[in-house]
């Protein structure tokens, strides 16, 4: 949907875009023949994986040589299914790359299965057998992390067989999440509304997102029923889904004997479970900020009632102003000074070298997205459209991108894959400091209430929005685990309460509203959105003690981003100075955000 008064801009055919612009997947694989090849060099690893079967406690050696040949494995497979998305992501039409993609899923789920004796094997040994093997491979600093690791997550670890089916389970466990992604991206149809000039347009997912940014009140509400009433239409089927996916997870959890779901997500980072718990408690301890913003909201949009469709426009977009691609890459790279020359030369670098795919093309997929793999450097997925938001997604994006460069330049690759913990702290610190480069160079007040606008609802989108989440994936977990039954009207019942809860008494609880639980993906991702929180709030924290200028805390973030997955997240967070077992990020996250809704309350006072 176009802003008013003004016609959308027409989409490019790829071919029409500089290359300059565009990814160069050949840095990946020549051809298509190429990848060809080495789908098949990488089938015949998988055929040959046995041979290592039961000896791997003969000699070092051996556990060795079976190691080192799963890893390349996964180099070659990673190579292989990323080569196949990436391409099929530039032009979603074409069904080539489809399949190329499906066969490169399918062999991902071999090369898991093929080698799925080995810690069962492994640990037929005692803890000190494996210890004294660890100390005597070829090379010792490569896999002594993952023997460790072994060694510590030993209860969890079934026979070879159970192994072998639990691996082999993997494409049945995707039930769900797919059920659930063909429902919502391709089988449901929004029904028509009427836009701010009273045309009927069709609702879409991107509509809708713009939709709820409206100056109109009317407009708003019309869509979000609109949006929401498809969903109420489907609630047994994707209440059924959502069942099915919590199922799935109990499952896992009980054939991996943990305590529960909660326990079974947390321990692969080997993150307590108090750490979860003292989030959404903190939080909701000190909700008073975002009551306030709710009641700020209201006030200045002039409403009788405000409702959570009301909750996401911005409140000053007089001010809103378009940011070519050449002066966002600008404005990026002076806001990032602060993190030094090292990073900064990468950046540039990364900006001259085609890692990123820029402008929306015809039949490329939407959004933005980082990708980096051990054998190749990242690629950032864009479309990019001259907004401010844009540069804040090309800021975001290129801090994943440059923490997934460093890391993989730096650690052989078993240690490489750093935690989805703290994979959102380099990508919201570029945030973070991109908005105060802007804000100290606001002309006026105006300008300065729209950055600040801005930054807080992100804060209530990344930060807040996500804790809830957290709240209702644990709460439904929790439910089925003492036995009873999800109903629609208990997930819809819950989701009612939670938003009340945390957007405070000044909030009017719409009819539709209290559905939106049923449209959610990352529902499907297993307590995964929490990390957006805890990573958001070590970045706040780490944005001030570089801001601060505290000594040597440049080197120490190069040294966290470099690190990749060498220890457990919670430990390399605190080389920087940031302990995410104490409730104090959090705590500062949260006064920072009412010092902002003041501030706020202040200008326009």
């Amino acid at each position: 949907m176009a802003p008013a008064g003004k016609s959308p801009k027409k989409i490019p055919q790829r071919q029409d875009v500089e290359d300059k612009f565009k990814w160069r997947l050949s840095d990946i694989y020549e051809s298509d023949e190429a990848w060809e090849t080495e789908f098949t060099t990488a089938r015949e690893i998988v055929t040959d994986a046995r041979r290592f079967s039961g000896k791997l406690a003969e000699k070092p050696e051996t556990l060795y040589d079976c190691l080192e040949t799963r890893t390349e494995l996964h180099k070659l497979v990673s190579r292989i299914y990323q080569y196949a998305q990436l391409n099929r992501d530039i032009d979603t039409r074409e069904s080539k790359y489809q399949a190329m993609t499906d066969r490169a899923s399918m062999l991902v789920a071999e090369a898991n299965a093929a080698f799925s004796y080995i810690e069962p094997e492994l640990l037929k040994l005692s803890d000190e057998e494996l210890l004294a093997m660890s100390e005597r491979l070829p090379k010792t600093n490569i896999y002594d992390f993952y023997i460790r690791e072994l060694v510590r997550s030993r209860a969890h670890i079934r026979s070879e067989e159970v192994e072998e089916l639990l691996s082999l389970s993997s494409m049945v466990a995707k039930g769900p999440d797919t059920i659930f992604s063909l429902l919502d991206d391709a089988d449901i149809v929004y029904p028509k509304v009427k836009d701010e000039n009273g045309n009927e347009v069709r609702l879409t997912k991107q509509r809708f997102a713009k939709f709820m940014e409206s100056p109109d009140a009317r407009v708003r509400r019309e869509a979000s029923d609109a949006f929401y009433s498809v969903y109420k239409d489907h609630l047994n089927t994707i209440g059924a889904t959502l069942a099915a996916e919590v199922n799935k997870n109990i499952f896992y959890t009980r054939a991996r004997r943990y305590e529960s779901c909660l326990h079974s997500s947390l321990d692969s980072d080997n993150i307590p479970a108090s750490v979860y718990h003292s989030l959404l408690d903190t939080t909701e301890a000190n909700i008073g900020g975002l009551h306030k913003w709710t009641a700020l909201r209201k006030k200045l949009l002039k409403l009788d009632k405000i409702a959570p469709y009301d909750m996401l426009c911005p409140l000053f977009p007089e001010k809103d102003y378009e940011v070519p691609y050449d002066t966002a890459l600008a404005e990026t790279l002076t806001a990032l000074s602060p993190l030094g020359g090292e990073y900064q030369t990468k950046l540039r670098e990364a900006f001259d070298s085609r890692w990123v795919d820029v402008f929306e093309t015809r039949g490329k997929t939407s959004g933005a997205y980082s990708w980096g793999s051990y054998t190749v450097h990242p690629f950032v997925l864009m479309n990019y459209n001259s907004t401010v938001d844009n540069m804040f997604t090309l800021a975001h994006e290129m801090g994943h991108a440059l923490h997934s460069f460093l890391a993989n330049a730096t650690q052989p690759l078993p240690k490489a894959q750093y935690s989805i913990f703290v994979a959102e702290v380099a990508s919201t610190l570029n945030e973070g400091l991109l908005l105060r480069h802007l804000l100290s160079k606001a002309k006026d007040k105006a300008e300065k209430l729209y950055l600040l606008n801005r930054h807080i609802d992100n804060t209530v989108g990344t930060f807040f929005h996500q804790i809830m989440y957290a709240r209702f994936e644990l709460e439904i977990h929790d439910h089925v685990e003492k036995g009873q039954a999800l109903s629609p009207e208990m997930l819809t019942g819950l989701w009612a309460e939670l938003t009340e809860k945390y957007y405070g008494p000044t909030l009017t609880l719409d009819e539709y509203s209290r559905y939106k639980w049923s449209r959610i993906p990352h529902f499907y991702m297993t307590f995964y959105v929490y990390q957006y929180a805890t990573s958001y709030a070590a970045s706040q924290a780490l944005m001030e003690k570089v801001v601060a200028g505290e000594e040597g805390i440049i080197d120490r973030f190069l040294e966290l981003l470099k690190a990749g997955g060498k220890d457990y997240p919670i430990e390399l967070l605190k080389t920087c100075g940031i302990d995410m077992t104490s409730p104090a990020p959090v705590e500062a996250t949260l006064k920072l955000f009412a010092e902002q809704v003041d501030e706020v309350a202040h200008l326009t006072g």
